[in-house]
């Protein structure tokens, strides 16, 4: 039976939230005596430098967030551990039926038969229900922390004339990122820089500026 306990989707964890903060430009003063631009057709004309960061890295780069998901992990262990066991006990009851079962009477064998339908059914209402309870668990543990995250990376950027963020991953998937250059990756600095001014278990700052 194909493992239905996701381990509560952390391991492989968060393909994660896309942050892509614009900050909108500071308007350009008139030039005086010089004629009126004509009306811009598609964005506001920019100035500015575009770069990706890969979201995935967050689980183990980002101090405050790789201390949560292993602290829920932990929380977690002892349900995992369960359904290992039922699934364990579930497939060595099926064996024993396919290679016992032709030597014992029909009784016996129907008996198993139950017994491992009830087991079955038992794993998969549990493995749901411990799936369902880790998806809300890990909601409430990380999305704080990625709202946090979310508003440091504004700050982050603002600071740095980045008016664009692409989140790596996705782009790439989606094809949208076709090339980039290794110097448009922030995803290192950004990590450093977010643990800098949040260590783990501190409350994080609200903005990624950097000290004079």
């Amino acid at each position: 039976m194909k493992r239905m306990f996701l381990a509560i989707a952390i391991t492989g964890l968060l393909s994660a939230a896309v942050f892509a903060q614009t900050p909108t430009p500071p308007s350009r003063p008139a030039t005086t005596g010089a004629p009126s631009a004509p009306a811009a057709t598609g964005g506001t004309g920019a100035e500015g430098k575009v770069a990706y960061v890969n979201t995935a890295a967050f689980r183990m780069g980002i101090g405050e967030l790789k201390v949560k998901l292993d602290a829920l992990n932990i929380e977690f262990e002892p349900k995992k551990k369960e359904i290992q066991s039922l699934e364990e006990e579930m497939n060595n009851l099926k064996n024993k039926i396919n290679t016992q079962g032709s030597t014992v009477s029909p009784q016996v064998r129907n008996q198993w038969v139950e017994e491992a339908t009830e087991k079955e059914k038992n794993l998969k209402r549990k493995a749901e229900d411990y799936d369902a309870l880790g998806q809300k668990r890990l909601a409430e543990v990380s999305q704080p922390v990625y709202e946090k995250i979310g508003k440091f990376l504004e700050g982050y950027c603002l600071q740095r004339g980045i008016i664009m963020v692409l989140e790596g991953g996705a782009s790439q998937q989606a094809g949208v990122l076709i090339y980039a250059a290794p110097a448009t990756d922030i995803t290192e600095d950004f990590m450093a820089e977010y643990n800098k001014v949040n260590p783990s278990g501190a409350a994080p700052s609200a903005a990624g500026a950097r000290k004079p």
